[in-house]
């Protein structure tokens, strides 16, 4: 049952367009995120710049947003193979299980693709998490920085419960270690089974959760402008993770 939800999730997704979706994600982000202006003027922005910009951040969330298919065929691979280790391996379950789920911290149906911001935060973490579970640390910082980009996007009454619950997913796993390897293949067999059913680890760990991303929110959010962003003169542009980007020099927005 988990991957034919998947399946559909993935193409809902696959049927955006970023370009066109943008303005709408705009205007959701304003509702949820009503600091964000002050944020960005206050890393020295001009006030004219702000809208260009918002758009373009939203361009390249929605880029992220636009990649969630592609980590969940590769996750959906190990499932089916059933590689790798079988605490890891619920991990996964938990994480994709996670994105099925009717009544998540944001609702999917939320306009302009933003409903799936929380989806592109646990599946960045948990890509994260596999790679230091690899040992490549250089990877798993990657991930990190596009995880704090995704971030700044998290509604602002909401920051706390968010990350609670990201610390979650490293809690799952020190749990699942701690048990039988084959109760934990059993729980991943469940969740494939029936992804439907609550996920009390997963959304329930407390902020301070023992985790082995603990980092992830140290810096997050501070001074320094999100990560990917540059500036050159008057112009804003967003680098997405995997090549090309958007930017803006205040009147035209330029796809990279």
């Amino acid at each position: 049952m988990l991957f034919q939800l998947l399946d559909k999730l993935c193409a809902r997704i696959n049927g955006m367009e970023a370009a066109k979706e943008a303005p709408r994600f705009v205007v959701q982000v304003q509702k949820m995120r009503p600091t964000l202006r002050a944020d960005l003027k206050a890393r020295g922005m001009a006030a004219d710049q702000i809208e260009k910009s918002l758009i373009i951040l939203s361009i390249a969330q929605l880029g992220i947003i636009k990649g969630i298919p592609e980590i969940v065929t590769e996750m959906s691979k190990m499932l089916k193979a059933g590689s790798g280790e079988p605490a890891f391996r619920c991990v996964i379950a938990a994480s994709l299980a996670y994105l099925v789920q009717p009544k998540d911290l944001l609702p999917d149906d939320l306009p302009g693709g933003y409903g799936f911001v929380d989806d592109a935060l646990f599946l960045h973490e948990a890509c994260a998490l596999s790679w230091e579970v690899a040992g490549d640390m250089k990877r798993a910082e990657e991930k990190r920085k596009i995880f704090q980009f995704i971030f700044m996007f998290v509604p602002d009454k909401s920051r706390e419960l968010f990350q609670s619950a990201i610390s979650g997913i490293a809690t799952t796993l020190n749990i699942m270690r701690s048990v039988d390897p084959m109760m934990a293949e059993m729980t991943t067999q469940m969740l494939i089974a029936n992804p439907l059913q609550p996920i009390a680890s997963l959304g329930g760990g407390a902020a301070g959760a023992p985790s082995t991303f603990g980092s992830q929110f140290a810096n997050y959010p501070g001074g320094q402008g999100p990560q990917y962003t540059w500036r050159d003169g008057s112009t804003l542009g967003v680098n997405f993770p995997g090549g090309g980007g958007v930017a803006t020099d205040g009147r035209d927005i330029f796809i990279l």
